[in-house]
């Protein structure tokens, strides 16, 4: 197999070559909506670059990768390039693996050398064990997408979905509706929608303790998710009161609820769970066979920040799901240039001084 290897810039939406890299991101269930030419569009928006390496076998796309970085890492000479569920490559052919990795390996060095890149990281949503393909990786400090997960199976009918649930999540549904929380759904960017959005997670973060972006960066998602048909926004409210919102996006076969939380209003209700259970029909309705609760810790302690987070989801049933992780190339010449180039300068300010 002869593969050729070719940096493919933004392609145009309804290029033959941009819905057959769609085509490929959405078959491949170790990639996902992060390498979706939508998600590169949106982050190009919010200030970083997107490299886009594309794979033929003669003149057909067969794989590749987007990755982003952050221009004034570049400038610097740190700069690192990061694929959050890429590479999309053939995972399961251990032969073809090696040879798309590898081609893509070189290709980013090339490419790195020339603008100031010391590593690439790559997340693909691979299970445990770490395949042999990846021995010259590293675990990554950190990871790009959570690492465990819980998956709730959704291609069934509704009534196999509520009993495959814990007895508290089937009642506490129940009981939402019973109180008559109402469930709305935006497809479409909606102003009014977003900012009620922004103050459902807002007054959550600072009731849970955990950081949250600005407002700005919400508005910017969620017009590029809905602008795509790739999102769709849930707010819940009894009367005049707002409950909580989710946001979830769906791509492929599987739909991921992404960011959301309740408000300090009629908790008693359990919004929360009328949302999960809005946005799970939804994305059956869509086609998509998995709901992923993106961010889920298996075993459980009370010390653990996301204890609660991980207790509340896991009452809608599931598969918990651990990932390799995020893993590490170092592109050692790079590296080795800026220390010296480092080196140079320090010693330079000390010639001046003495001067």
């Amino acid at each position: 197999m002869s593969l050729r290897v070719e940096n493919i810039g933004s392609l145009e939406r309804q290029s033959e070559l941009a819905l057959l890299w769609e085509k490929l991101v959405e078959q491949n269930a170790c990639a996902g909506i992060m390498q979706s030419l939508s998600w590169a569009c949106m982050k190009r928006s919010q200030g970083l670059q997107s490299v886009h390496i594309g794979l033929f076998e003669k003149e057909t796309l067969v794989g590749g990768v987007i990755f982003y970085l952050a221009q004034e890492a570049q400038i610097r000479g740190t700069g690192i390039m990061v694929a959050p569920e890429g590479p999309v490559i053939d995972w399961q052919d251990k032969r073809s693996c090696a040879m798309q990795l590898r081609a893509i390996t070189e290709f980013a060095q090339n490419y790195a050398k020339a603008n100031g890149i010391m590593s690439m990281r790559i997340e693909p949503r691979l299970p445990l064990p770490l395949p042999a393909v990846l021995r010259e990786f590293g675990r990554a400090p950190y990871d790009l997408i959570p690492r465990d997960t819980l998956y709730v199976d959704i291609d069934k009918d509704e009534n196999e979905i509520l009993m495959a649930m814990k007895p508290k999540g089937r009642y506490n549904i129940k009981l939402a509706q019973k109180h008559q929380v109402q469930v709305s759904s935006f497809e479409q960017f909606n102003f009014d929608a977003a900012n009620s959005f922004y103050e459902a997670v807002h007054q959550a973060s600072i009731r849970d303790g955990f950081a949250l972006e600005p407002k700005s960066f919400f508005d910017n998602m969620i017009l590029h998710l809905c602008e795509n048909k790739l999102g769709t926004v849930f707010l819940a409210h009894h009367e005049n009161d707002l409950l909580g919102a989710l946001l979830l996006t769906h791509y492929g076969e599987r739909a991921t609820y992404l960011y959301g939380g309740v408000t300090n209003a009629k908790r008693q209700m359990m919004a929360g769970y009328a949302l999960q259970w809005a946005a799970m029909k939804s994305a059956r309705e869509l086609g998509c066979k998995y709901y992923d609760f993106y961010g889920y810790v298996p075993h459980r302690s009370s010390q653990h920040r996301y204890s609660r987070f991980s207790q509340f989801k896991s009452q809608f049933g599931g598969r918990p799901f651990r990932f390799i992780g995020a893993q590490d190339y170092l592109f050692l010449d790079n590296i080795a240039e800026v220390f010296i180039r480092a080196a140079h300068e320090v010693e330079g300010r000390k010639t001046e001084v003495k001067v």
